[in-house]
């Protein structure tokens, strides 16, 4: 059952000035906006433009990063069934305002994108991750953890800083990755921003090129479709696939992760056909 929504505007615009603190631009009634920093309401477009479709009606959508909410209830109103995710709750973002203003029935949870698995989420065919990715320690492991709650044939939209037109430089300048070597730019590069070197912010932490976030995205079983370069950043639609090798992998990365080390297990290097460049040792040996 949905919500009532809240149409008095005195009371939006007490409720919306009540929060203080907003980042998105949420259009709650017509002509009330909420104060956001964020460039979200120019964002949409490119997404539109990439494949996000219209009608989401039946469809199950996840929002990664959804801070108050403004991509999760833009699903709602496309008809999907949303949940959204963030690693604070609901009413320091705004997102509890914005949905009770809205009448909205998306579903908040206070979750680590980490922590996604198909045993507490169940699956989704559409997943929102954008702004997210560079400011991870452990991006890679983030798409894996996006893949486990992914049915094959899903669709993935990513939106993340890039380092093609934004190549941070030791005195704290930038340039473009081409004017250093037009190479780089063919290159999966990923730039490390130690400290809060990068904005003054602690927690942007690894940012890719365009080439090394299209590979990212092929380890963790995705295949792009498209993608676009926009300023510092880039957007990417990738569809869940099936990649036997590629699942193996991941599957050995979490169990050394997660579970007690198992000395039975035998090591990569052993295997049939493996040869370690360094050494030439080759697999079956000790």
């Amino acid at each position: 059952m949905i919500p009532e929504r809240i149409t008095d505007p005195d009371e939006i615009r007490r409720l919306v000035a009540e929060h203080g603190r907003w980042w998105h631009e949420i259009e709650l009634a017509p002509g009330i906006v909420t104060p956001g920093d964020d460039s979200n309401r120019n964002k949409l477009p490119i997404l539109d433009e990439l494949g996000l479709p219209t009608d989401l009606s039946g469809i199950r959508a996840l929002d990664v990063g959804c801070s108050d909410g403004f991509f999760s209830f833009e699903l709602e109103r496309r008809g999907a069934s949303v949940v959204a995710i963030d690693f604070v709750p609901e009413t320091y973002t705004g997102f509890a305002t914005a949905r009770r203003v809205l009448g909205s029935s998306v579903e908040y949870r206070v979750e680590n994108v980490y922590n996604l698995n198909p045993d507490a989420f169940g699956s989704f065919e559409l997943i929102l991750f954008l702004g997210v990715l560079y400011h991870l320690r452990k991006p890679l492991a983030a798409l894996d953890a996006l893949r486990s709650v992914m049915v094959e044939g899903s669709t993935l939209f990513v939106g993340t800083m890039l380092i093609d037109e934004y190549f941070l430089l030791p005195d704290g300048s930038h340039t473009t990755l081409a004017k250093v070597h037009r190479l780089l730019e063919t290159v999966p590069l990923w730039q490390a921003y130690p400290g809060d070197s990068l904005n003054g912010d602690y927690t942007n932490c690894f940012a890719p090129n365009f080439r090394a976030l299209a590979v990212a995205l092929e380890e963790a079983q995705f295949r792009v479709d498209r993608m676009k370069k926009v300023s510092m950043g880039g957007y990417a639609r990738a569809t869940a696939v099936s990649d036997p090798l590629a699942a193996k992998y991941q599957s050995l990365d979490t169990r050394l992760e997660l579970s007690p080390f198992d000395p039975a297990v035998p090591y990569f290097l052993d295997e049939e056909g493996s040869v370690h460049d360094v050494t030439g040792k080759r697999g079956g040996g000790r």
